[in-house]
């Protein structure tokens, strides 16, 4: 069965025209919902039961079953989230561990008595690292949370702000999830009333029906327009976002206070779009890159058709909203081909951590923005424009593309990677080329039974055997006949 995709996206938007006695409430429901969520949060390491939790938030905070629902639920999930941080540092911290020790142990490769020191001071500082993280999973509890965070505690600590800036930064949000039986959501609810949009928002003082008594703040929901034309640059989120309301399907509000001013960061899903541009007869792999997209396409068959490199060396360098904008504009690019072709899309799906390939390029997109900017920003647009996207595994994708199809096609190593890609969407194998098998490969009755990956992990660390230097591609594509000649 085919998985069912839901998109979410969230639009960043504004309260406007607030009066001081409005920013005042604001303000004390910050307060108190900031202050339940680390009540909540202390109570939950003690173990308190949530639905208990709950009736006491309330009664203890003055909230309704809603806010106190979700104070506890965003208690829970810094929990949760910190439980995972620990996992993932310390399986990163066991690998780091047993690639010095293998280093160490490595009898084959001689190494000067300043470079094992060095080695033996890194594993120290790993190991040291490794039984901080461990300690945590044995004791099944997890590092101090620091509510305001730990960049702005050190600057109090310090004296570079006041307690009262401090204060500013622990109590400066108000959250309230989604519910379709309350019409979108019960506490934080967008409305429009003769053309102009509003948040309502639930406050704490109360009826004597014992109702919260409700505000209206006008809130602007973005519509970029163009200057030149008037008319919707980009996405129409304002538009996307009223159509969501009509529908009665639920929306998350979260208020952030910076600087004085009140953003809303309004969450929502896509509405369902029929796919248009499918991969039945073609499809584009594309590569992702620091500087732009990689693009090949294949027909149905494995062949390739064309290729081409949309770059943006901006992008490296750029900062902020120049970068999105950036981004965005790449993504424009990419389903403008699509639909042009009419095909669908190819790209990988870079979830994996075991494999030493894939964990180089994961290592360099969770430390990226603009790959995960760019990643999201296309499956989005496709989701939005109805073109199919396929996520294949990324092992080995730039390895195949380099020793196979970048010396045939002319192509760089990122189109190799890209058509890798798509081809794998089609579940082509890749066949090791017979040069490669020959000069290589001794005893092929062995190598026959490894599998696809195992293969070209072979042939890879063979030829880095005959030159280190081929780990840069370009040297390979000038230099493979070269260095094959060598091979006895």
């Amino acid at each position: 069965m085919k998985e069912v995709r839901i998109v979410k996206i969230t639009m960043k938007a504004i309260l406007i025209n607030e009066t001081q006695e409005q920013k005042q409430i604001i303000d004390n429901i910050m307060l108190i919902f900031s202050t339940a969520i680390r009540y909540s949060f202390n109570r939950l390491l003690e173990n308190v039961k949530i639905s208990e939790l709950e009736k006491i938030v309330a009664n203890k905070y003055n909230l309704n079953i809603r806010q106190a629902k979700d104070v506890v639920e965003s208690a829970r999930q810094t929990i949760i989230s910190q439980k995972e941080l620990v996992k993932i540092n310390y399986e990163e911290y066991q690998k780091k561990v047993k690639d010095i020790e293998k280093i160490l142990n490595n009898k084959t490769k001689k190494l000067s008595n300043k470079k094992k020191n060095v080695l033996l001071s890194k594993l120290a500082k790993r190991q040291m690292k490794l039984k901080y993280w461990k300690n945590f999973i044995d004791t099944k509890t997890i590092p101090s949370v620091i509510f305001g965070t730990k960049e702005m505690f050190l600057r109090r600590c310090k004296g570079l702000i006041s307690n009262q800036e401090w204060k500013d930064c622990r109590n400066n949000r108000i959250y309230s999830r989604g519910d379709k039986t309350k019409k979108g959501n019960p506490n934080l609810r967008v409305i429009i009333n003769k053309g102009i949009s509003f948040l309502e928002i639930s406050t704490l003082e109360k009826t004597k029906t014992n109702r919260a008594i409700k505000i209206q703040v006008p809130i602007y929901l973005p519509q970029k327009l163009s200057k030149k034309t008037d008319k919707i640059n980009g996405i129409n989120y304002r538009q996307l976002f009223l159509n969501h309301l009509k529908t009665g399907e639920a929306y998350q509000v979260e208020i952030i206070k910076k600087n004085g001013k009140y953003y809303c960061h309004i969450t929502f899903e896509l509405p369902k779009t029929k796919v248009i541009y499918t991969g039945h007869n073609e499809i584009i792999g594309i590569d992702t890159n620091p500087d732009g997209f990689a693009l090949t396409m294949i027909d149905n068959k494995g062949n390739h058709k064309w290729h081409t490199y949309l770059k943006q060396h901006e992008l490296v360098y750029a900062r902020g909203n120049r970068r999105i904008n950036l981004c965005g504009e790449l993504v424009r690019q990419v389903i403008l081909i699509a639909k042009t072709c009419g095909c669908g899309i190819a790209i990988e799906n870079l979830k994996f951590k075991k494999d030493k390939d894939v964990n180089s390029k994961f290592a360099r997109i969770k430390n990226n923005f603009i790959y995960s900017t760019l990643l999201t920003m296309l499956e989005s647009a496709c989701y939005r424009e109805g073109i199919e996207i396929l996520k294949v595994k990324p092992q080995f994708t730039s390895k195949i593309g380099l020793y196979k199809y970048c010396h045939q096609y002319g192509m760089v190593v990122h189109n190799g990677a890209a058509m890798v890609i798509a081809r794998r969407s089609y579940k082509f194998k890749e066949k090791i080329p017979k040069i490669l098998k020959d000069k290589l490969v001794k005893d092929i009755e062995t190598f026959n039974k490894k599998n696809e990956w195992s293969r070209w992990n072979y042939i890879n660390k063979k030829i880095l055997k005959i030159r280190k230097d081929v780990k840069n591609p370009d040297l390979w594509l000038a230099n493979r006949k070269e260095i094959l000649r060598f091979v006895s």
